[in-house]
């Protein structure tokens, strides 16, 4: 959490929004697997400060716990991820990137807005009809900005074959994540039902997106 001064050799602070966010990333992990029970005490210890030093930058265990969810939902790695696919790789290998950064990401997505539910279950002011208002309402209003990002990389990773597409090639987009979030929602149903979730090959669903499930060798009759 500190930086060494050149001259003197002691360690000087970090600035306050550097320490902000390097408090964020630390304490991901212990925020992920214990949830909204983390301790302060773990906080502290994954961030490597006192816990006092916690309580110089946010207000609460609360705010921390809330403000390392929402890092988390951020979706700009998983932007880059996509940015960075290689146009000059097969369209085959170009979709099974996508789709392996795209199960990750809705998987993370998952998981952080579970924890989301039960952190603000019951909270928040009330609604149109006295009904309370949820964490949904301000994640849907990002996920619109989101999606629409979203799409331009994978537009941008579609186009260089979009002449050999048999649809339109927004068209195209919409079934590819329907069928990510399908496979998404296939996994977490199984854990709900106490089995265990089954692996998902990228490059199978991206074959099944390209090819289908009929044998192109088999005669039609």
């Amino acid at each position: 959490m500190q930086i060494t001064g050149a001259r003197s050799g002691r360690a000087a602070p970090l600035p306050p929004d550097e320490r902000r966010l390097a408090i964020l990333k630390a304490v991901l992990p212990v925020v992920r697997t214990r949830g909204t029970d983390v301790t302060t005490r773990e906080l502290a210890e994954a961030a490597e400060v006192a816990e006092g030093t916690l309580f110089r930058v946010f207000d609460d265990k609360e705010s921390l716990v809330r403000e390392a969810i929402a890092s988390a939902l951020d979706p700009g790695e998983y932007l880059a991820e996509l940015g960075a696919i290689d146009l000059g790789l097969p369209v085959e290998e170009r979709l099974g990137l996508v789709i392996r950064t795209g199960v990750a990401r809705m998987a993370d997505l998952a998981l952080w807005m579970s924890m989301v539910n039960r952190h603000h279950r019951g909270s928040g002011p009330p609604g149109p009809g006295g009904v309370h208002r949820g964490p949904h309402e301000s994640w849907a209003e990002r996920q619109q900005a989101t999606q629409a990002l979203v799409r331009a990389q994978l537009r941008r990773v579609l186009e260089p074959d979009a002449g050999r597409l048999r649809y339109p090639i927004d068209a195209a987009i919409v079934m590819l994540e329907a069928l990510v979030t399908g496979t998404i929602i296939q996994s977490a149903g199984r854990l709900r039902q106490g089995l265990a979730a089954q692996d998902v090959d990228p490059d199978l669903v991206a074959d099944f997106f390209l090819h289908g499930v009929l044998d192109p060798d088999e005669a039609t009759v």
